[in-house]
Order: structure tokens, then C-alpha cells, then sequence
């Protein structure tokens, strides 16, 4: 029995070139649902929601270190300025007196004010503006990661070379995945301008865009 070939027609976002197994990943999306809570429980879920954000700063700083000693320059300043969304207390104050005024869970109102946030900055004629879009997008999973419990962040170690095959990945995914035996990266979406794209640069990772890549390629 002979094994077919295929060729795929990507677009390069980081040259190079990536002999590896590939192993598609596809991670859920960070769901949650409208809930109204009583006023016993609004301060409860702002607590929560402050553990949640204090979470991804840590998180974030230790990727600013990270970044420092590998990437430097103006790729690690990506993080910085995804700090600065993390901490945005005038946004945080508004998501907080929304939880009082509507009774409705942290997790809820969160959502629905970034996703607000992004959808004005995707509309933006400024590049940079919309670039942005995709920071508070990751900033925003990190945090509702934290708040639901439910991590996006991709734990496995991989015993080979692998090309990584996801509908995208942030900056601190392509950061982290570099040392876990991640030799290549395929993404459904993105643009050679984009945050991950200026990581896997830095760090010398090959990295294509494959539309529907999830569903063409398969793992092994």
C-alpha cells in the first residue's frame, strides 16, 4: 500500500524550515454564561475577579522575563504592553461597577465589555489600534483562564520536534512552546505583522499560516 502526498500552499510568517510530526491541537474556546447573582455575592465575585487579573499579571511578568533574556528588543516589549491592558484600572473599575449595578457574574460582564473593546479596535483605521485587538483578546483569555478555571495555556511537553498545528497562538504561546521540542507552527489565522509572528521571528521559529490547516492536517 503507498502513501499519498499532499502539498499545502501556506503563507511564511518566520522562515525556516521544520522536518517534524505534526500534532494538531484543538484547544476550546474560554466560554461563560450570563448568571445573576444576588447582592450578598457581588463583592465575592469582584474578589474573584481581582485573583483572576493578579494571576495574569504573574503570569505575564514571567513571560516580560523571559522574553528579556531570549527576545529582547521590541519583541519584548509585546509584553509590556499586555501588562498595561491586564492592569487597566479604569477598565477594571468599569467592569466592577457593572457587576454591581446588573447583579451579573464577573466572568460575564468581563467578557462582555472586552469583547466591546475589541470589536471598536478591529473597527479602527488606525494599524496600530487594531493590532491591539489581538493583545486584549489574549490578555482577556489569560484572565478569564484564571477566573473559570478552565486553562487555554497548552501544558504538554512533547517528546519529538513537533510542528504545532492551532486555529492561532499568542505571543507568549509561540514563547512558551519554544522550548518544549516545538519546531514549527501552523496557524489557521494571523499576519506576518502580528505579535506571534514578530516572537517566532526573534526566536527563529518557523511559523505558516494554513487556512483550515485544523481540518486538513492531521497529528503523526
Amino acid at each position: 500500500m503507498t502513501t499519498q502526498r499532499r502539498v499545502f500552499k501556506a503563507t511564511p510568517l518566520s522562515s525556516g524550515i521544520s522536518l517534524a510530526t505534526a500534532m494538531v491541537m484543538r484547544p476550546g474556546t474560554v466560554s461563560v454564561v450570563e448568571q445573576s447573582i444576588p447582592p450578598s455575592r457581588v463583592n465575592s465575585e469582584i474578589r474573584a475577579l481581582e485573583k483572576a487579573v493578579a494571576e495574569t499579571i504573574e503570569e505575564l511578568r514571567a513571560l516580560l522575563d523571559s522574553a528579556g533574556r531570549r527576545v529582547g528588543g521590541p519583541a519584548s516589549r509585546i509584553f509590556d504592553a499586555q501588562l498595561m491592558i491586564a492592569g487597566d484600572v479604569e477598565f477594571l473599575n468599569q467592569v466592577k461597577q457593572k457587576i454591581q449595578q446588573d447583579k451579573r457574574n464577573a466572568g460575564y460582564v468581563y467578557n462582555a465589555l472586552v469583547q466591546q473593546s475589541i470589536e471598536a479596535l478591529k473597527n479602527s483605521p488606525n494599524q496600530y489600534l487594531r493590532q491591539m485587538a489581538s493583545d486584549v483578546d489574549a490578555v482577556a483569555t489569560k484572565v478569564l483562564s484564571h477566573l473559570t478555571g478552565r486553562h487555554q495555556v497548552i501544558q504538554k511537553k512533547f517528546a519529538t520536534d513537533t510542528a504545532l498545528v492551532c486555529r492561532s497562538f499568542t505571543p507568549g504561546d509561540v514563547l512558551t512552546l519554544r522550548n518544549r521540542k516545538v519546531s514549527g507552527l501552523v496557524a489557521e489565522e494571523g499576519g506576518r505583522n502580528s505579535h506571534a509572528a514578530l516572537i517566532a521571528r526573534s526566536l527563529l521559529v518557523p511559523m505558516v499560516v494554513l487556512p483550515n490547516a485544523t481540518r486538513l492536517l492531521h497529528s503523526g
